[in-house]
């Protein structure tokens, strides 16, 4: 399990990738490995340590280590699927260890007597200490403390295909079209690979995305963002146009946003000048006032038909954020104006 070995401790298998996640990794499956690993393990185990070769006494020995990793098989199982741990007690470090050299063993052994591998179990700590290593990254505490075994510096592709439900040769083929850096030594960095994962509906841990205010961010993102921004009343969500409609309470100024958008951030300002938006950061920046496909966009926004309609994206909460403080203070300019003037 350590750096050195000659045989380094294989977690993510190749097989899984692409396929759903919770498929791959249903509890049932999961529990069928731990206890067919227990059955192989428990006789070589009590002849080891205390001589015993008895059948009963190996059968109760299967079951109880079985009993004994239903524990923290639960926990990694909830939180590499992107389960929240928050409101639960942490694991103890204690019986993790455990669980991975008990998975650790159970390989060994299976390799040794010829028998299947416990590919599942061994996928579920690779996605575990992906998660893990993200977190710490970002500047999270892993509710699971794992360790690191054998890593790249940054990612590799099949961590990145694993962690986003993807076929190898798909994120290959994005290597070889250099949407991402990548050396056979070093991997894909974790922050180049955080802002080409995000942008894939597969990603299962994208909150580590939000954590930081530079990196990409999509739709999802930016309307969880925005709902715990004081400066942003939730209106509405338009469900056959996938927008949720945001309000900003000091002006009224509406907004809208792609709520449901994996790949990018898209947002429609209306009634807005666009010598306001300059210097933001926002990309793509599309005047949509008189197109056709927009009309739509325009009715559920309440635009008056003289009214401005742009579409931007926001590719990060930094420029998201600044976007926000800038119309509210845009407006609250021309208020002051008109103030005078009249």
């Amino acid at each position: 399990m350590h750096k050195g070995t000659s045989k380094p401790l294989v977690l993510l298998q190749e097989p899984f990738l692409g396929q759903a996640v919770g498929d791959v990794l249903a509890i049932g499956a999961l529990m069928t490995e731990v206890e067919q690993a227990s059955v192989a393990m428990a006789a070589p185990l009590l002849r080891l340590c205390n001589g015993i070769d008895n059948e009963q006494e190996i059968s109760l020995s299967a079951t109880s280590l079985a009993w004994r990793m239903r524990g923290p098989l639960n926990v990694l199982h909830n939180w590499a699927l992107a389960g929240d741990l928050s409101v639960l007690p942490r694991p103890e470090s204690v019986s993790l260890e455990d669980f991975i050299h008990f998975v650790a063993m159970a390989r060994s052994l299976a390799e040794t007597q010829g028998l299947p591998i416990p590919a599942r179990l061994l996928h579920l700590l690779g996605l575990a200490m992906v998660r893990a290593r993200l977190e710490r990254h970002v500047g999270l505490t892993p509710t699971v403390d794992l360790p690191t075994l054998h890593a790249t510096v940054g990612l590799s592709v099949i961590e990145i295909a694993a962690v986003c439900g993807l076929k190898l040769t798909t994120v290959r083929n994005a290597v070889s079209r250099r949407e991402m850096v990548h050396t056979r030594e070093e991997g894909v960095p974790l922050d180049e690979a955080l802002d080409w994962m995000v942008q894939r509906s597969g990603f299962l841990y994208s909150h580590t995305n939000a954590v930081c205010r530079d990196r990409r961010i999509n739709g999802r993102l930016a309307a969880d963002w925005l709902e715990k921004c004081p400066d942003v009343v939730a209106e509405r969500y338009v469900s056959r146009l996938r927008l949720s409609l945001w309000r900003l309470p000091s002006n009224g100024r509406r907004i809208a946003l792609n709520a449901e958008g994996v790949r990018n951030c898209v947002m429609l300002l209306p009634g807005i000048e666009i010598e306001s938006l300059h210097g933001l950061g926002l990309e793509r920046l599309e005047d949509r006032s008189d197109d056709p496909a927009a009309e739509m966009h325009r009715e559920a926004l309440l635009l008056a038909p003289d009214e401005s309609l742009w579409q931007c994206q926001a590719p990060n909460l930094r420029v998201l954020a600044s976007l926000i403080e800038r119309l509210a203070c845009v407006k609250a300019v021309e208020a002051t104006i008109d103030a005078c003037g009249s």
